[in-house]
């Protein structure tokens, strides 16, 4: 059982990494192309990190996500799932566009974990990549 881990670091959105479930539907409810341009953005982030901890790694049968999602200390707690749900969608996404995966339906991706912790530094979501072998 092999893991291969990548790392989404920075204030990207209003001083967390990533924007929740919330505001990708507020994007979409105003605009589509606003929905969408917000999507593509943070798929763009997540594949450049992908890139970049991954290099040309790709899976060769189905996986399981573990996340880890390091939050700011200072300011508002926002609802878990909210934030976990908008990334894991563009993280699956990412890991199919970079070719790390095939797909990203339930054959490729058998599951996911997300754990959540507060930082006084620098937010960022951790990914690894749980290769299920046999």
């Amino acid at each position: 059982m092999d893991n291969h881990t990548f790392e989404i670091r920075g204030r990207f959105y209003k001083g967390h990494c990533f924007p929740g479930l919330n505001e990708y539907i507020q994007a979409i409810g105003a605009n589509p192309k606003k929905g969408n341009r917000m999507k593509q953005d943070y798929q763009m982030i997540a594949c450049n990190a992908i890139r970049l901890g991954l290099k040309r790694f790709k899976t060769h049968g189905p996986i399981i996500l573990h996340y880890t999602f390091k939050e700011p200390e200072k300011g508002n707690k926002r609802d878990r799932m909210n934030v976990f749900s908008f990334a894991d969608k563009v993280i699956e996404d990412a890991l199919q566009k970079c070719g790390v995966i095939e797909n990203d339906d339930p054959a490729h991706v058998l599951n996911t974990t997300h754990d959540f912790s507060y930082t006084k530094g620098e937010p960022a979501i951790i990914v690894s990549i749980e290769e299920i072998t046999g």
